[in-house]
This record gives C-alpha cells, structure tokens and sequence, in this order.
C-alpha cells in the first residue's frame, strides 16, 4: 500500500504536468481568435463614434454599415471558434482525470477497507475533479448550443416571403427541436455532475463526523463532568469539539437540500424532454395527417388534372399526326400534279333528289323563317344576274315544281331559322302574304351556268310526280284583320322590292297563327321589364308623385327630452348644438388603424406559432425561477 501511495504522488506529478502542457497549447491556440475578437470590437466601437459625429455622405454611410457587419461577423466567428476550443480542452483533461479515477477505483478492489483508508482521501479528492471537469465542458457545451439556438432564432425572424419561405422555416424549427433535444442532454449531464459534485462533499462530510465521534480523547481523572467542566480550558475543547460537529451537520443538511433541489429539477428536465419529444412528434403526425387528408379530398382534382393532361397529349398527338398526314399530301400533290375533278349540276340535283327520298321531311318543318327566305331571294337575284350576264345558249329551262321542291329540301339546314329564336331584339313580328298556285309556278331556282364540257353522262332517271299543294292554314278570326292591316304595306314593300322572276319558292311560308302567339310573347316580356323597371319602392314613390297620386307630409322637427343622469359633457349633439367644432380625422390614420395585422401574412403567422412552440419547449423562464444558486466549488 506505501509503494501504490507512492506511485499514487508519482502519478498526479504527471497529471499535473500533462494539464500544464494542455493549458499552455490550447493557449496559444486560443491568442489569434481572442485578438480577432478584440479588434473587432475596436474597429466597430470606431465606426459607430464615426457615423455618430462626423458629417458624412450616404455613400460613405453604407460603406461604414457594411464594414461594421463584415467586423461583427469575424467576431462571432472567433466567438465560436473560441467556444469550440474551450470544449476540446475540457474533453482531453476530463477524459485524462477520469482515466486515473478509474485506475485508482481498480486498485480498490484488490485492498480491504482498513488497508484503503489511508487512499480514500485521494479517491474522494479524484471524484471531485472528475466532476468538476465534466462539469466545465458540460456548461462550456451548454454555451455552445445556446449560440447556435440564437443564431437559428435569428434567422427565422429574418426570413423573407417566397416560394420556399414555408419549408425554409419548418427546417429550421426541425433543426431548431434537435439543439433543444441535445441541449436537454446537456443540462442533464450538468445536473448529474453536480450531484456528483454534491454527493463527494456529502460522503467526505460524513467521514468527518464520523472521524470526530469515534476520535477517542483522554482527560485526567475527575468525580464528575460538573468538575471537569469548572476548568476553563477542559470546558474551551470540550464546546469546540460540539461546535465542529454542529457546523459539518449543518454543511451536510444543507448539501443534502441543494441535491433534493438538483434532483427535482432533473426530473423537471426529464418531463420537459418528454413533452417537447411529443409536441415534436405531434406536430410531424398533424403534417402527415394534413397531407393525407389534402391528398384524399383532392384526389378527383388529381384525376381530373391527369385526365386533361392526357386529353392534351392526345389533342397534341392527332395534331402532330394531321400536320404530318398534311405534309405528306402537300408533297404528294407537288411531286405528282393532276386534274380536279368537279361534278356535273345534274350529278349533284340527283343526289339531293335520292337525299330527301331517303329521308322524308314533315310538312310541319317546310315553314322557314324570315332570314331563309331573305337568303333565298338573294341567291335568286344574283343567280338572274349571273344568268343575264351568260347569254341565253348558256342558261337552261326552269325547273318543274317537283324539282324546285327537291331542291328545297336539299337545302341545308342552317338557312331555315325557327320563328322561337326571333328574340325581342328584332322589331315588331313580319307576317308574309300566302302565295298562290300562280305564284308556286313563277316561283323556280334558275339552273347555275354549267362547267366547260364533260364526258357524256347517263340521263337522270324522270321525277316523280309533284305533290297536291298544302291547304291553307286555318287564321284566328280576332287577329285576321290584324294581320291584313299589317301585312298590306309590308306585301307591296316586298313586291316593289323582289322582281317577278326571282320570287320567294313555296316552301318558306309563315303561319298567323304562330306570329299572333309571338306577338302576345314579345307584349308580355316588355311588360313585365316595365314592371321589373318600376319595381324599386322608391321609383314607385316617384312615379306616383309624378301621378300626383299622393302629396308627402312635412314631418315637424321632435325634441327629445334630455336624460336627468346625462352630462351635456358627455352628450355630442348638446355640444355641437353649442357651437364646439369637430376635429377632422384624416383618412390615413383610419385606414392603418383598421389595417390587419401582419400576422395575416401566412409566413409571419408561421413565424410567430413557431417562436411560440419553441419558448414553450425550451425551459428558459423556468431555469430563471428554479435556477440554483451559484456555488463556488473551488471551495
């Protein structure tokens, strides 16, 4: 045991020295950062007595801002750099103390305790210094997390709006929870090293009292304690020894009061983790919730978007197919030219003839509008101009009234209007006089002039026979005279107007009957706007005033009695009765009062529930309530 204690001294000799070492090169490596960091703080203590006192120039202003952030970044750099040597020093000298302490708890294993007695002082001195090293780089750890945990906070205030502004800030605040989480770690550690620290004062204080009650003194022999007590210096050991052991009692309740605080608040922390670990993961299963249910309630709009994407590839796809087929023809045409072919006017009279017998219209649907037979007398006239420009060898014989028929069958669909989309945009319903017998023969489509001489064709098989006319249309009797007042000047317009050999064919004919009911329509809709026009109280008010339906009464001017509780202070009609002026109130000033917020910014509400997550998760008002007090532990 004398050799191992030798060995013992030997050994913190070493230790001693090697901390020496450590010191001096974590010195030397410390000097460069700490001098940046003392001339940074000069030069911008220099810039702002600069820009406070002299007269300068915008340009030269900004020049100084930029110098002074460029210098306050090389601080907070050489801050960090030193806090991240700091760390690195505390680890080697805790990691080497904390090797010894094991070596010596080794050792104890191989003694008896009377045999290791006389090491224990050494071991509780180790355990000490092993906390207190721990203890050193746990706080100097602490610190560092604390800079980086500002430096985040920082940036999310100073995140700008953008596309990427939302995703940017749920990063941060992810990496904002694992700095909380490590920080946590850290606090705990510091924690336990205090406890150990704690613990070591507790278990030497509890030697000592133990020491002092079994220490065994001698006195001289007396009758009793009453006369031991009467001499002066028998009585000056005897309340000395009392005293030591009454302070290292109240040392060691004290101490162990300061380890039940440390232990509470090691559990604080423990709940504290708890609760951010689960407010972390909540928050990530309400995101993933939130994405679910955005992707279950969207997903017809997903469909609906893939199927008009496909649509669009596909719209895409014939188009490129169609300009290519186009290409194709272009080419053809121009390598191999050739004639077109046109057929004959009687090639085309015997299809429309086989078209309306294939599919037999009703006799209900033969009635045109007015725009048909507008378009039908146009083609007729321009047909006889064509015709008189030709020559009489170019033109052919009219027509049969089988064929004029054929032909107004044949007609597209598009000439004949219905008499139900005649809007109340037109004017006043045009009632068209019934042609006669006579008139159906006058009425033909002239033949347009044929192409230049073809191979000769097989003659068309002969026509059918013609149809009986229709009958004519029963007319009401109270709109007939109406209908004729009306119908005569709108008759001669129209004779003065289409010459005899170009007049209306048969088919397009109107029925009283319908305009009478169109008429009776367009009456009603005019009235019923008229209603809808007048329909506003007001403008019935009005319109009876005009009337002089009714007279307005002039109402008399009432004065209210005044209240008997109410001040004409505090009434604003007494005072503007009394003459006081109203100040006016600008506009602008209302208009922000009323403006919203800034929390209505998605981002800046995104910031602020941030921040307010991150004060709820890291403890830093607690730790200024419950914080412990400072001890100095080199004592």
């Amino acid at each position: 045991m004398v050799e191992l204690l030798d060995l013992y001294q030997m050994e913190d000799e070493a230790y001693s020295s090697l901390a020496e070492a450590t010191t001096e090169l974590y010195q030397y490596l410390l000097q460069p950062f700490r001098d940046m960091r003392e001339l940074a703080m000069l030069r911008r203590q220099q810039i702002k007595i600069s820009m406070e006192n002299d007269y300068l120039g915008p340009r030269r202003i900004e020049s100084l801002q930029k110098e002074d952030a460029d210098w306050q970044r090389k601080a907070h750099m050489a801050v960090l750099s030193i806090q991240d040597l700091t760390v690195k020093y505390f680890e080697i000298t805790a990691k080497a103390q904390k090797a010894v302490y094991d070596r010596m708890r080794a050792d104890q294993k191989k003694f008896g305790k009377a045999s290791w007695a006389a090491a224990a002082e050494r071991m509780e001195k180790l355990q000490y210094a092993v906390s207190k090293e721990t203890l050193q780089m746990m706080r100097a750890k602490e610190i560092c997390l604390e800079q980086r945990k500002h430096a985040l906070k920082e940036e999310m205030q100073s995140l700008q709006g953008g596309t990427e502004a939302i995703a940017r800030l749920d990063q941060l605040e992810a990496d904002y929870y694992d700095l909380q989480l490590q920080l946590y770690e850290v606090q705990f550690e510091i924690l336990k090293c205090e406890e150990l620290l704690l613990t070591a004062q507790l278990e030497s204080i509890k030697r000592l009292i133990s020491e002092k009650r079994d220490e065994v003194v001698y006195y001289d022999t007396y009758e009793s304690m009453e006369a031991m007590l009467e001499k002066e210096e028998m009585a000056a050991s005897v309340y000395l020894q009392r005293e030591e052991l009454q302070k290292l009692q109240q040392k060691a309740r004290q101490l162990e009061a300061r380890r039940g605080r440390v232990s509470a608040k090691k559990s604080y922390l423990r709940n504290k983790k708890e609760i951010c670990i689960a407010k972390h993961n909540e928050k990530f299963q309400q995101r993933t919730r939130s994405e679910d249910e955005y992707r279950a309630h969207h997903t017809v709009q997903l469909k609906r978007e893939k199927l008009h994407d496909e649509e669009e590839r596909k719209s895409a796809w014939v188009s490129q197919e169609r300009q290519k087929t186009l290409d194709r023809l272009r080419t053809f045409k121009q390598r191999y030219p050739g004639q077109v072919i046109l057929k004959s006017t009687r090639l085309r009279l015997a299809h429309a003839r086989r078209k309306s017998a294939a599919s037999p219209v009703p006799q209900e649907d033969q009635c045109d509008s007015l725009p048909g037979v507008l378009q039908v007398e146009e083609k007729t006239e321009e047909v006889g101009e064509r015709r008189g420009k030709l020559g009489p060898s170019q033109t052919a014989e009219p027509q049969s009234l089988a064929q004029l028929e054929d032909t107004a069958l044949a007609q597209p669909e598009a000439i004949s209007l219905p008499l139900i989309g005649v809007t109340s945009e037109l004017p006043a319903p045009v009632s068209l006089p019934l042609l006669n017998n006579n008139d159906l023969e006058l009425c033909s489509v002239i033949e347009d002039p044929l192409p230049p001489p073809l191979p000769p064709t097989p003659p068309p098989p002969p026509p059918p026979p013609p149809p009986p006319p229709p009958p004519p249309l029963p007319v009401a009797k109270d709109s007939a005279p109406e209908t004729l007042e009306k119908d005569m000047p709108r008759k001669e317009g129209n004779e003065k107007r289409i010459p005899k050999s170009a007049s209306a064919p048969s088919a397009h004919l109107f029925d009283s009957s319908q305009l009478v009911s169109a008429r009776k329509k367009l009456r009603k809709t005019a009235e019923g706007l008229q209603r809808r026009r007048v329909s506003s109280p007001m403008d019935e008010v009005l319109a009876s005033l005009k009337r002089g339906s009714f007279h307005l009464k002039k109402v008399e001017q009432r004065t209210l009695p005044p209240f008997p509780d109410e001040d004409d202070s505090n009434n604003i009609l007494a005072q503007i009765r009394k003459g006081v002026k109203l100040k006016k109130v600008q506009k602008d000033v209302l208009r922000e009062s009323f403006t919203l917020l800034p929390d209505t910014d998605p981002l800046t509400r995104s910031i602020h529930e941030a921040l307010r997550r991150i004060k709820e998760a890291s403890p830093e008002s607690e730790d200024e309530e419950e914080a412990l007090p400072c001890t100095d532990w080199e004592n």
